[in-house]
């Protein structure tokens, strides 16, 4: 969390916006995923509005990091390993589209045992970890 934090503090304008609000969704997600706390205690507070805002005015992702995503030695034969030369506007998406996708749907289906919600928030935490490590580099 501390590295998510220098990142905020050092970004500007709508940058801070955006890394503000994935600090407060992992924030969020580690409750549920350390903490014990229920994902349905806290999927109302997971936020898409600063993405939403941004997409709606053309921010371009990119401009969080213009290279693309290398090939760290620890992605190589995880699921993340296919993030590898994308762009990271493709990763930044990816994460809010999982986000959306819970707070849709966990409310009228948090029950039902295929959905695996302990799993899905561990893939956006480590989308989130892995956006943050290819911020820093």
């Amino acid at each position: 969390m501390k590295s998510m934090t220098s990142w905020w503090r050092e970004s500007k304008g709508d940058s801070r916006a955006l890394v503000g609000e994935l600090k407060d969704n992992l924030l969020y997600l580690d409750m549920v995923a350390t903490d014990s706390v229920p994902l349905g205690d806290v999927v109302e507070k997971l936020s898409v509005s600063e993405y939403r805002r941004l997409s709606k005015e053309g921010f371009n992702f990119n401009r969080l990091k213009k290279s693309k995503i290398n090939r760290y030695q620890s992605l190589v034969g995880t699921e993340l390993e296919r993030w590898i030369g994308k762009e990271t506007e493709a990763l930044v998406d990816s994460i809010y589209e999982k986000i959306n996708e819970i707070k849709i749907r966990h409310p009228h289906v948090a029950n039902n045992k295929k959905y695996r919600w302990a799993v899905r928030v561990n893939n956006i935490r480590k989308r989130i970890w892995l956006l943050l490590k290819h911020i820093e580099d």
